[in-house]
């Protein structure tokens, strides 16, 4: 709990710090915006049980250095698909993950992003007593393919670990790709 107080004050100093250099430092087009679809494939444990998730997701992203270092807030909808043996068993997943980051492009348009935050479980099922939201965390790699007029398309390769949910469960890691459209004001 301590490590997720340090990083959550981590990055509100970041936000406020990015908010400052914003006004004193980028000269680009401000916030950006973004709305995508994910899927993947389901690692490790889950994978014995689901397929792959499929979902949609909005980011928004705040410049902090000139084209260089963007905050990023996160939420959507991520569903994982019982597989066939277990669907008299359980049921899909249905999670709703918040997530905040940073975002470095170390070339114009690739970049290396980086998030935390938690996932909240909206249907949960009957196997033991869990909780309704674990940790998550996502590293991600991508690329930004620019358009006219400030919009874009992002897409990206990450993995997302969350946390358990059930005693008699463990950690939910997939292998994801979100394409989005962005574009700044």
């Amino acid at each position: 709990m301590k490590t997720i107080n340090a990083l959550t004050l981590l990055l509100t100093l970041f936000a406020f710090q990015g908010a400052k250099a914003q006004s004193q430092v980028y000269g680009g087009t401000g916030v950006r915006y973004s709305v995508g679809i994910e899927t993947g494939l389901a690692t490790g444990y889950l994978a014995k049980k689901y397929e792959a998730p499929l979902g949609v997701s909005v980011q928004a992203e705040f410049p902090i250095t000139e084209s260089i270092l963007y905050a990023s807030v996160n939420t959507g909808f991520n569903n994982m698909f019982v597989s066939g043996n277990y669907s008299r068993l359980v049921d899909d997943l249905q999670l709703v993950p918040v997530k905040a980051g940073l975002k470095y492009f170390y070339r114009s348009n690739l970049y290396l992003q980086s998030e935390i935050g938690f996932s909240f479980l909206l249907n949960k099922t009957n196997c033991v007593e869990g909780k309704k939201a674990a940790f998550v965390y996502a590293p991600q790699a991508g690329m930004i393919f620019y358009l006219h007029n400030n919009n874009y398309i992002d897409a990206g390769l990450r993995y997302e670990s969350n946390g358990k949910f059930y005693h008699c469960d463990h950690t939910n890691n997939f292998v994801g790709f979100r394409i989005a459209w962005g574009f700044s004001l």
